[in-house]
């Protein structure tokens, strides 16, 4: 039984009178109330679950992006160190260059491998 009404036509049909309905109309709504107030609980918990799964998620989503932020940072700065380090590479090239040292299509290659 779930309703109040369902609990009292119960009570009709079984015939009770006087105190034995009293009695039965109480401890049935006694029960109603306590399965009301699990069923209560239980959706109080389930939406506190939701809640928090969410709130898991949430977070979850925010480290993978400061995460993915983090590695990008790092491969800007890869890529930026080994750009200086071709760019003095190719400096002392040109500087050989220059003093007669190497020839130059080293500097050529050296400046190939900087624009890729």
């Amino acid at each position: 039984m779930s309703t109040r009404e369902e609990i009292i036509q119960q009570a009709d049909l079984l015939g009770y009178r006087g105190e034995k309905r009293k009695e039965y109309l109480k401890q049935e709504f006694k029960v109603l109330a306590q399965r009301t107030a699990r069923k209560e609980e239980l959706e109080a918990e389930r939406a506190a679950k939701k809640e928090e799964a969410e709130r898991a998620a949430k977070k979850e989503e925010a480290e993978r992006a400061a995460r993915k932020e983090e590695l990008e940072a790092e491969r800007a700065a890869k890529l930026e160190q080994e750009k200086m380090r071709l760019e003095t590479e190719m400096k002392m090239l040109q500087a050989k260059i220059q003093a007669g040292i190497v020839k130059e299509e080293t500097v050529g290659n050296a400046s190939r491998l900087m624009t890729q």
